[in-house]
């Protein structure tokens, strides 16, 4: 990164920006912008469309670690201003969605298996490794931080083959002999020195934070497509031959749900306000979901995602901003 290029540099997904001399454009909510306009209603032909065409998750978690690596540059501590403050809760509210969509999608092909295990790599939480003989130093939230984690990016049942090949004898390149198909570190690397946001971008990213949304209308739509889900699999089930059509767009209405519970999971709310209100109600509708027809890595992920919007929550308005830590049914 560099000062030349950073409004483009980070968030392509999110901007929309292409290179050019364009100015950039105002950033953008990828878990929005994923589902793709579509709304509370949808017709079957739409549901299967949103099942069917998935993102490129290796894509989506290379901008995740763009956006988290840039929020962990911005400055810390007191001689931060509430512009840096508000450019670098942006950046953690785009990083997270990104990997809320990683986690989320269903993995279809090993392209989306090495962009989900790229990506648990390098969020997942380190509490120190011990040896064998020596127990492990956890505490029980600490522990349950980490099953979730791991149960957010599994990649289910698919057999993932091997990583590329050991060099052989008389090989070269060693320096950068990759280490699996796909690795974070070698596409986004570590850049050191200062934060690359100058002050148009401190601006943009903290109006990103301010186009707020709704909560309550976003948990509303995590009920709504949660309700066309279960009723498509019913029906699916009754119907039994010539269902494939049902339970594909029953996926995509779960698909559609759990990125709505994301995205209200992620964004942080103040104390006692409806957002709030709207925060709990979505821990009491995913707590239900624990016996139900969804896939365990789409609970485990808005359960991760509550967790690590604290932190969200923190920069935003710390003391003021709520912050939870649900009694979860325990699921992994």
């Amino acid at each position: 990164m560099t000062n030349n290029d950073q409004d483009r540099s980070i968030m392509e997904i999110a901007t929309g920006d292409e290179g050019g001399d364009r100015p950039p454009g105002p950033i953008r909510d990828p878990l929005d912008e994923t589902t793709g306009g579509i709304g509370n209603d949808p017709s079957l032909a739409e549901l299967i469309a949103v099942r069917d065409h998935a993102p490129a998750l290796n894509i989506v978690a290379r901008e995740a670690k763009r956006c988290i690596d840039e929020a962990q540059r911005l400055p810390f501590g007191l001689e931060q201003t509430k512009e840096d403050r508000m450019a670098q809760v942006g950046l953690q509210i785009v990083g997270l969605s990104c990997a809320a969509i990683v986690a989320i999608w269903p993995t279809d092909t090993i392209e989306d298996a090495d962009a989900k295990r790229a990506l648990a790599r390098e969020t997942q939480p380190h509490y120190g490794d011990t040896d064998y003989e020596v127990a492990p130093m956890l505490s029980a939230e600490n522990a349950s931080r980490m099953r979730l984690h791991r149960a957010a990016f599994d990649v289910g049942a698919l057999v993932v083959p091997p990583g590329p090949a050991v060099p052989a004898p008389f090989d070269r390149g060693l320096a950068a002999w990759p280490l699996s198909r796909f690795d974070l570190v070698d596409a986004v690397p570590l850049a050191g020195g200062s934060a690359t946001l100058g002050g148009h971008g401190i601006a943009r990213w903290g109006a990103f934070v301010e186009a707020y949304p709704d909560l309550t209308t976003l948990v509303d739509r995590f009920s709504a497509m949660i309700a066309i889900a279960d009723r498509l699999t019913m029906i699916a089930n009754r119907d039994g031959q010539g269902s494939t059509p049902i339970r594909r767009a029953a996926e995509g209405a779960r698909i559609l749900a759990y990125l709505a519970a994301a995205r209200a999971a992620i964004w942080p709310a103040m104390r006692h306000s409806p957002d709030a209100e709207a925060k709990l109600r979505l821990v009491a509708l995913i707590n239900d979901r624990a016996c139900r027809f969804d896939p365990l890595h789409r609970q485990a992920a808005i359960r991760h995602l509550v967790s690590e919007a604290n932190w969200i929550a923190k920069s935003f308005r710390l003391g003021a901003t709520l912050e939870l830590d649900p009694d979860w049914i325990p699921i992994v």
